[in-house]
């Protein structure tokens, strides 16, 4: 027995050898497989490595860590050796001797929240693993959800080419079913509808039970019809919504008893990241596949729970160690991201929340500068002096524009920075905004391409039939679907027979016309590769054409263009390479998906949209009550979500955080005086500097204006494109005497205190653009204008 503990020590001891590059935590929630555990992981704990270390445990050596089992073959004298002075390579290999046996790669569920944590997965599995890495079920829920219901959704129903229709289609459908109803959108706006009907699927309430609880409120008893018969569309045209695609899947095993056994059966583990991000249906799904086995590993971090407008709840992680018994709880919390200074004052900020597990980062990383907190008198001079430090940081070749981010509460945010970031010719990218898939001219050809995989898809069959033109008004559409609704038949199906319907002869000919169209593209999505099919596509159907008649649609032009990019580009890095799939892959990308590390830009985004991203210097501008925490939250009870959401803000900086607030803020139109941020007043002061009154810079006046008129204009990068910004004038030309800076603070005798966001060489003098305090934005001329330093 005294051997037996000795072997089964140094066990253990070689184990802990083999994963020396993790710290203990890191090392207890790798190898310990069996049970339901709950890794409670700090911002930049690496919980990545953590899950991607843990899946090649679990698929190299099983429970061998755990388990009692000691071979025949097991000698400790060996086992020391090792301990002294083994490699990596023979360490592993005599571990394997411990194994009882591993589970097949498909045996493995791994469920992210982007498709780029996914990805990541997958690499870093790849180079550990090899090409089982392959095998591994590693996706966003909505991916492993498609993936299910492309088998089996059948069973319930539905086509098994279901399209998968986004938010835009969706709206469109629900207007649909309002005009078929009768309700008018000044009752009820589509937007709201969608939301509530969003919202419902995410709790798992079905229509009838929606319907069950609306009682005698007469909005939700409109909303209750509209959902009925926006399901049944749906249904018809074998098409699902994004939240759909869980609420099916709960719907497919919670009916068919068959297939959630064979899932139960085949998901031996079963991993989630993220799991503060998770709402009712998402959670459900995890209880379903996992409550036999219980080898369930949920990650997250309670600190970081953010997304309860898109339906999350923090208590899924609360909660989770009582939903499954006998949990093993593992804190995360050796940060290896930030500086202590920056790490202390998280701390401290997200310890006034009440609602959380409880943890406390900690880091063996320097000190760090203390946090800078800023005052301006405007947003415009709070964007100033941004953008003025980060360009004099890049000139002085200190750090790049990539090593900084602009993190914001509200997108209105942005605008000030894109405006004198522009001008500045600072480049930037903005994330958030309008996404490549999104814009109407791709919206439009994908429509096409769906129509093609699916004739039942009506909503973008609709969209498409008379684009473009083609003799097929609104009243052959209305007549279309009146028929079909009729005769009890696709839309499609009336337009395929359109001779048998005498009240259709008028437009026979464009519809037919039509359906020969859809019919060969139908042809070419079998008989050529998806880059042809896509370009064939785009010049058939007229669409390339109708752009090119418009001197106004170049861009248009090239984003089309670059869609046969990305169908080439799929072609050549999936396995599956139809039509149908790569729908699906762009039904499911999201904004942070396309989050491109390599561009020599400045990050601006939402701090929303910044989790699990990391900067080197992080500017964090708006730190003021009603605007961060909003003003929502502030009337509301949500000001412990806010403060998670300053929590994430906070921890995203690796080296320098710079907060800045104003003394006055234009917003939606109005000038607003708010107090400096609560969250700013929670950080401890021995870890802040803080600058309260506005200053004037003391610095030559030409520095930055001179060079913008003297060097060519650079690029900046805008909603993931590039453009160029207008050049100035080099010609050497007398300018006025006095001459300023962009970010100036100067005074006028008219129009009192601003700050110059603009200057530009006309001739002999300089036009500067000056957002004035009271007076808005003007545009003077230097010689005339009499312009002074403020005071």
């Amino acid at each position: 027995m005294k051997i037996d503990n000795e072997i089964l020590t140094l066990k253990k001891q070689l184990f802990h050898k083999l994963y020396s590059n993790l710290n203990e935590m890191q090392r207890t929630a790798v190898a310990t497989v069996k049970g339901p555990i709950l890794v409670l992981a700090g911002a930049g704990s690496g919980k990545t490595t953590v899950l991607v270390n843990r899946i090649a445990h679990i698929l190299t050596f099983g429970d061998a860590f755990e388990n009692n089992i000691i071979p025949d073959t097991a000698d400790i004298a060996e086992m020391q050796k090792l301990l002294d002075n083994g490699n990596q390579a023979d360490i592993k290999a005599y571990l394997k001797r411990f194994v009882k046996s591993t589970p097949k790669p498909w045996n493995i569920l791994c469920i992210t929240f982007t498709n780029k944590a996914a990805n990541e997965f997958k690499e870093r599995l790849t180079k550990l693993l090899g090409d089982t890495a392959a095998d591994i079920w590693a996706g966003t829920f909505h991916s492993i959800c498609v993936r299910i219901l492309r088998r089996h959704i059948n069973k319930i129903g539905y086509d098994n080419s279901f399209s998968i229709y986004d938010s835009d289609d969706s709206k469109r459908l629900i207007t649909e079913c309002m005009k078929k109803l009768n309700i008018s959108d000044e009752k009820l706006s589509v937007r709201s509808v969608h939301n509530e009907i969003s919202r419902a699927k995410e709790r798992y309430i079905l229509p009838d039970n929606y319907e069950l609880t609306a009682g005698s409120d007469f909005r939700k008893q409109l909303i209750a019809k509209i959902y009925h018969e926006y399901q049944e569309e749906l249904k018809q045209a074998s098409a699902l919504d994004f939240d759909d695609l869980i609420l099916n899947t709960l719907l497919l095993l919670t009916q068919r008893a068959d297939v959630l056994q064979d899932y139960k059966e085949q998901f031996q583990y079963i991993l989630a990241d993220e799991y503060q991000d998770t709402n009712h249906s998402q959670n459900m799904l995890i209880e379903l596949l996992g409550s036999d086995r219980g080898n369930v590993c949920v990650v997250g971090d309670d600190d970081q729970s953010i997304y309860a407008f898109r339906g999350a709840t923090i208590d899924n992680i609360l909660n989770f160690d009582r939903v499954f018994e006998n949990s093993s709880i593992i804190r995360l919390e050796q940060n290896y991201r930030s500086t202590k200074t920056i790490l202390n004052a998280a701390n401290a900020l997200i310890q006034n929340n009440a609602g959380r597990k409880g943890k406390t980062l900690w880091t063996e990383n320097e000190e760090g500068i203390q946090i800078l907190i800023k005052k301006h008198f405007t947003q415009s001079e709070e964007a100033a002096y941004i953008m003025n430090l980060i360009r004099k940081r890049v000139e002085e070749g200190e750090v790049k524009f990539s090593d900084f981010a602009v993190l914001y509460r509200l997108n209105e945010q942005s605008n000030a920075f894109e405006l004198i970031f522009s001008k500045s010719h600072v480049p930037y990218r903005i994330y958030g905004g309008q996404r490549f898939y999104d814009r109407k001219e791709i919206k439009d050809v994908i429509a096409y391409l769906c129509v093609t995989a699916n004739t039942n898809d009506e909503t973008r069959l609709r969209r498409i039939i008379n684009l473009p033109r083609r003799g097929i008004g609104n009243t052959t559409i209305a007549t279309l679907s009146s028929v079909a609704a009729r005769e009890g038949l696709p839309i499609y199906e009336v337009i395929r027979n359109v001779e048998l319907y005498p009240e259709l002869s008028k437009s026979k000919s464009s519809i037919q016309v039509f359906y020969n169209l859809i019919e060969d593209l139908r042809y070419l999505s079998n008989n050529c590769t998806l880059g042809e099919f896509v370009e064939n596509v785009i010049t058939k159907t007229g669409y390339k054409t109708m752009l090119q008649e418009s001197v106004t649609e170049k861009d248009r032009i090239k984003n089309i263009e670059e869609l046969i990019s990305s169908a080439i580009l799929f072609e050549q890095n999936s396995e599956t390479k139809s039509l149908s799939s790569f729908l699906e892959e762009i039904a499911l990308v999201s904004d942070i998906d396309n989050y491109d590390t390599d561009s020599d830009a400045v990050t601006m985004m939402t701090m929303h949209s910044a989790k699990g991203l990391e900067f080197p210097v992080v500017f964090l501008p708006g730190f003021e009550d009603g605007v961060f925490p909003s003003m929502q939250a502030l009337e509301g009870n949500e000001l412990e979500e806010e403060r998670r959401l300053a929590y994430v803000a906070l921890t995203r900086a690796k080296k320098e955080l710079i907060i800045t607030h104003t003394k006055t803020r234009l917003l939606y139109g109005r000038t607003t005086s708010n107090p400096i941020s609560r969250f700013s007043e929670e950080i401890p002061t021995e870890y802040t500097v803080v600058e309260d009154t506005p200053k004037v810079e003391t610095r030559s006046h030409t520095n930055y204006v001179s060079d913008a008129m003297t060097r060519s204009a650079g690029a900046f990068v805008k909603n993931s494109y590039q453009y160029e910004a207008p050049k100035k004038s080099t010609a050497a030309h007398p300018i006025a005497k006095n001459t300023f800076s962009v970010g100036d603070r100067i005074s006028h005798a008219s129009f009192g205190t601003g700050i110059i966001t603009e200057a530009e060489v006309m001739g002999p003098d300089i036009i500067y653009t000056i957002e004035f305090d009271s007076q808005g934005k003007r545009k003077l001329m230097a010689s005339y204008a009499k312009l002074t330093m403020a005071e």
